[in-house]
């Protein structure tokens, strides 16, 4: 799994502490433990792909919660697929919109292409 900065992740561990102080336990205890131990010093490249077919496969987990929770004896996996990569482009889309950066624009861990400067 990727980490994120060691700026936002303080930023965000402050945000759970005050969320928790409020009588916010959901929130607090989720973004706690989205966080995990430490963020991430190094950084790695990361391409936009990579980040979607990471959303995808998370999608599939919460997929499979689902299909726990009303022990589904069947289903369609292809059917299913096709609906979870709906639903990742919707969320990617609305996260990025809500985080307001621009899908456009490459982040700053996406790999080179030969002959390209960052």
């Amino acid at each position: 799994m990727k980490k994120i900065n060691a700026v936002i992740y303080n930023k965000l561990l402050a945000q759970a502490e005050e969320a928790k102080s409020q009588g916010l336990g959901s929130l607090a205890s989720s973004i706690l433990e989205a966080l995990g131990p430490y963020p991430d010093e190094e950084k790695a490249t990361y391409s936009y792909s990579s980040l979607k077919e990471d959303i995808h496969r998370d999608l599939w987990k919460m997929a499979t919660r689902l299909m726990y929770y009303y022990d589904v004896q069947s289903l369609d996996a292809e059917k299913l697929d096709e609906t979870i990569v709906e639903w990742a482009d919707k969320v990617v889309t609305a996260m990025e919109d809500t985080m307001r950066v621009n899908d456009v624009v490459v982040g700053p861990l996406e790999p080179s292409v030969p002959g390209q400067n960052k």
